[in-house]
């Protein structure tokens, strides 16, 4: 009961993140939303900067900053906020990739698919890093034996996206 509990909250997590990131999109001028989805993945903006280390360091960014966040007790509430705003990244660059006129089946096989498993990934992440109140046992030491996996996981969707960002988009 409480796994399905987790899954649920993730997934509800990622879908107001999602719808979140595309009123957020709505409401605020494209420079502005511009700025914020080229620090996310500057592909979306303009295919033709297809560079590979931008969006691999934002999401080593994202990662490393949650797992620092979560060795400190009083800052690790905030780990579900950066899995949050990853969502909302994820939605505003959505939103502006079809604003912009990418044809669907681009989004389809490239964007959305491993954006989407890219962020629920780095939801499960934040929760291994700090449990949600209804999943945790104790306060006793954590068990961070699926960060690895969950960060390799991570970056095998990311090269499996860049590959078919370079092969089938650029």
């Amino acid at each position: 009961m409480v796994r399905s509990l987790t899954f649920i909250h993730l997934f509800i997590i990622l879908a107001v993140g999602y719808i979140g990131g595309a009123l957020l999109f709505r409401e605020i001028p494209i420079a502005a939303s511009e700025k914020w989805i080229g620090f996310f993945d500057s592909r979306v903006i303009s295919t033709v900067d297809g560079s590979i280390w931008r969006p691999f360091l934002t999401l080593l960014v994202f990662f490393v900053l949650t797992f620092l966040l979560s060795v400190n007790n009083k800052t690790r509430h905030t780990i579900l906020f950066f899995g949050a705003i990853k969502c909302v990244l994820f939605g505003m660059s959505s939103s502006f990739l079809l604003f912009s006129g990418i044809k669907i089946w681009e989004y389809a096989i490239w964007w959305f698919p491993f954006q989407f498993i890219s962020c629920l990934i780095f939801l499960i992440y934040c929760v291994v890093l700090s449990p949600p109140y209804f999943s945790r046992v104790s306060r006793k030491a954590r068990n961070l034996q699926a960060v690895p996996v969950l960060a390799g996981l991570s970056l095998f969707i990311f090269l499996l996206e860049i590959t078919i960002f370079h092969f089938l988009i650029r």
